[in-house]
C-alpha cells in the first residue's frame, strides 16, 4: 500500500511542476502567470479528489433519534431514520421507532435470506423520566432472542 502512496504523490509532484512550468512560461514568469498556474493547479486538485475521493461510509448500526423519528446527532443529524435502510424494511423499523418512543422496546428481525437484520429499538430517558429519544442497534450490536431468530 505504501508504494501506491509513493507513486501517486510522485505523480501528483511532477504534474504540478509540470503545470506550473508550462502555464508561467506560456503566460510569462509574471504575477498573472503564476496566479493562473495556482488556480489552474488548485482546481486539478479539488476536481480530481472529488472524483475519485471515495464517499465516507457512515454505518447506521448505532442510531439515536428524535420524536420526530429523523436522526438527532452526528453525520446522518436530520435525515429520517427509516431513509438509512432498504425500502423492504422501512416500514417495520418506522414502527418500532414509534414503539421505542412510546416506551415499548422491541427486538424484532427484518429481510429474507443474507439480507436478514437483527435490530433492536429502545426508549432513551431523561434525568427527569421522560422519554425524550429512541435508540435503533442493528447488525452484530444486537443479541437475538431465539423467538425472533426464527
Amino acid at each position: 500500500m505504501n508504494s501506491h502512496r509513493v507513486g501517486s504523490t510522485i505523480l501528483l509532484a511532477g504534474g504540478i511542476f509540470l503545470i506550473f512550468g508550462g502555464l508561467s512560461s506560456a503566460l510569462g514568469l509574471s504575477t498573472s502567470g503564476v496566479v493562473a498556474s495556482v488556480a489552474a493547479i488548485a482546481a486539478l486538485l479539488y476536481a480530481g479528489g472529488v472524483w475519485f475521493g471515495q464517499a465516507p461510509h457512515i454505518d447506521p448500526s448505532v442510531v439515536l433519534f428524535g420524536r420526530d423519528l429523523a436522526v438527532a446527532g452526528g453525520a446522518l443529524r436530520g435525515r429520517q431514520v427509516a431513509d438509512l435502510f432498504d425500502d423492504s424494511i422501512r416500514r417495520q423499523i418506522e414502527s418500532a421507532c414509534r414503539e421505542a418512543l412510546d416506551g415499548r422496546p422491541s427486538q424484532f428481525s427484518c429481510g429474507s435470506g443474507e439480507a436478514r437484520r437483527a435490530f433492536e429499538a429502545a426508549p432513551v430517558r431523561g434525568t427527569d423520566g421522560v422519554i425524550s429519544y429512541g435508540l435503533l442497534l442493528s447488525g452484530g450490536l444486537v443479541k437475538i432472542d431465539a423467538a425472533i431468530s426464527a
